[in-house]
């Protein structure tokens, strides 16, 4: 167990201890809420409402101090669709092209909380000779969390509908194999497995092209989307939030939290992170230095979701485009300026 999840339970200790001083307790329609995140920096609140305890405290407050607060580490928008899918899991942090998927593929009984971070996905070649996709050598391999789901894949498909038509979307396809970031990035340094490419997301990006010599960035998702993109959201079944209404609530100002704190303590967010994925504190200003680029926003109010599901759409990843951004989101959501 890492120093940051003892500290979490650590806070869900003392928050239990101070039942005393709480509203009086409820009983809760559902005992126990399963969340799930990810690694990239790009889904730093979910970690930070698990450090923090924030979670645990929001139900407190709300007299459910007994709900049993579970989360699990899970690599890709794959796992989060299947634990969403199979009931598994109740709340998870995902990329904005898996959830889509999802929300298409559930008619709506999955939507998105809230937007978590907008920030450009940048695919990273090693070998300066590389200079486009198209001169990737034979059986050179690009890395990316989930080969056909995640959003570095949907960039890949949308670059090649730019290029070849709608014929030969799926052209880079053959180039990708699915690898968690940290594995990805081990294989970067080492030129080992074949992988000549990661189409990463922050920190590995810029750890990257910082520590390997002559690596560049070979695409950039911004330059395929026409602007930036959220490019992770929280989402939520619209089971749950039916059946524990309190406990969404819960989730839903927490994460409002956790995004506040990254905005307004972007140091020790950034030791949260570093913690996280292994306690390297030799590299903290370098991860400072990210959270605070102005191209990685953090923020609750979704960007260019529909523009985004429209190019979705037209490479057949998902069978309804929205004509709103709100058909997306929970209503709770509904009075941001969205997109």
């Amino acid at each position: 167990m890492t120093g940051w999840t003892r500290r979490a339970f650590a806070a869900t200790a003392a928050a239990a201890a101070g039942l005393a001083l709480a509203p009086r307790p409820v009983r809760a329609a559902v005992p126990e809420i399963r969340l799930a995140q990810q690694a990239s920096l790009a889904h730093l609140p979910l970690m930070i409402m698990q450090h923090q305890g924030l979670l645990e405290r929001q139900l407190a407050s709300r007299g459910l101090g007994q709900t049993r607060v579970s989360w699990m580490s899970l690599a890709g928008s794959s796992a989060m669709i299947d634990g969403m899918l199979s009931g598994s899991l109740q709340v998870a942090s995902t990329g904005t092209s898996g959830f889509a998927i999802l929300w298409d593929r559930t008619r709506g009984k999955i939507k998105a909380i809230a937007s978590q971070c907008e920030t450009p996905t940048l695919l990273v070649a090693r070998n300066p000779a590389i200079r486009s996709l198209d001169e990737m050598p034979e059986g050179a391999k690009i890395a990316l969390p989930a080969v056909g789901t995640s959003p570095q894949a949907i960039i890949l498909k949308l670059a090649a509908l730019k290029k070849y038509g709608p014929a030969d979307i799926g052209h880079y396809d053959r180039l990708t194999v699915t690898m968690a970031h940290p594995d990805a990035y081990a294989a970067m340094l080492s030129g080992a497995s074949g992988i000549e490419a990661h189409f990463a997301a922050p920190p590995y990006t810029r750890w990257e092209l910082d520590r390997i010599p002559g690596a560049h960035v070979l695409l950039d998702s911004d330059d395929v989307t026409g602007g930036p993109v959220t490019t992770t959201v929280v989402m939520a079944s619209e089971d749950f939030r039916k059946e524990n209404s309190q406990g969404f609530a819960s989730v839903n100002a927490a994460l409002r939290e956790a995004i506040d704190f990254i905005n307004a303590s972007p140091e020790p967010a950034a030791r949260v992170y570093l913690e996280a994925v292994g306690d390297k504190p030799d590299m903290l200003a370098d991860t400072v230095a990210q959270i605070t680029d102005p191209r990685m926003k953090f923020a609750y109010t979704p960007s260019r979701m529909v523009s985004y599901l429209k190019g979705m759409h037209d490479i057949g990843m998902v069978r309804t485009q929205p004509s709103d951004w709100r058909e997306l989101f929970f209503e709770e959501a509904h009075d941001l300026a969205g997109s």
